[in-house]
C-alpha cells in the first residue's frame, strides 16, 4: 500500500475528503441560499434558518415552519455532527493504529453522507420552486459534501481492511 511519511495515502485521502466535506456542509447549511428568488435583481434568498432580501434578513416563525423543513433541518444537523466525528477519527486513525477506530471512522463517514442526502432527499421532495426561484449554492454545497463523506467512508473501510 501506498505511504507518505510513513502514513497510509488512504488515511490521507480520507481524511481530506472529510475535511472537505465538513466545511462545505458547515457553509451550505449556514448561509441563507438553499433557494433564490430572482438572483441577479433582488438577491434574495431562503435558507434553512431565516430568508432574506436586499436589506434584512428575517428569522422563520417556529409556529410556522412546516414538518418536511424541521425534518431537514434535523438532519443536515445530525450529519454534521457524524461527518465531524468521521473527520476526527479518521485523524485519531493516523495516530492510533486500532482496526476499531478505522472501522468506526468509515462507518461514521458513510453515516454523515446517509444524513445528509436524507435531508437533501426530504428538502427537494417536498420544496415547490416558483418561475422565479431556483436551488441556491447553500443546497448545492451539502449535495457536494455528500459526495466527498461517501468516498472518505470508503477509503476508511479500505484502511481497514489493510490495516494489519
Amino acid at each position: 500500500m501506498a505511504e507518505i511519511a510513513g502514513f497510509s495515502l488512504f488515511a490521507i485521502l480520507a481524511i481530506l475528503l472529510a475535511g472537505v466535506g465538513c466545511l462545505l456542509h458547515v457553509i451550505g447549511l449556514s448561509v441563507v441560499y438553499w433557494i433564490v428568488s430572482d438572483p441577479f435583481l433582488s438577491g434574495a434568498g431562503s435558507g434553512l434558518w431565516q430568508q432574506c432580501n436586499l436589506f434584512r434578513c428575517y428569522p422563520y416563525r417556529a409556529e410556522l415552519i412546516p414538518d418536511y423543513w424541521r425534518a431537514t433541518q434535523a438532519f443536515v444537523i445530525i450529519g454534521l455532527l457524524v461527518g465531524v466525528a468521521g473527520l476526527a477519527l479518521s485523524i485519531l486513525s493516523l495516530i492510533k493504529k486500532a482496526k476499531l477506530i478505522k472501522l468506526l471512522a468509515a462507518i461514521a463517514c458513510i453515516v454523515a453522507a446517509g444524513c445528509i442526502l436524507l435531508a437533501i432527499i426530504i428538502f427537494g421532495a417536498e420544496t415547490r420552486l416558483s418561475r422565479s426561484s431556483q436551488w441556491g449554492w447553500g443546497f448545492i454545497l451539502c449535495i457536494v459534501s455528500t459526495l466527498l463523506f461517501v468516498p472518505a467512508g470508503i477509503l476508511n473501510f479500505l484502511e481497514f481492511r489493510h490495516s494489519s
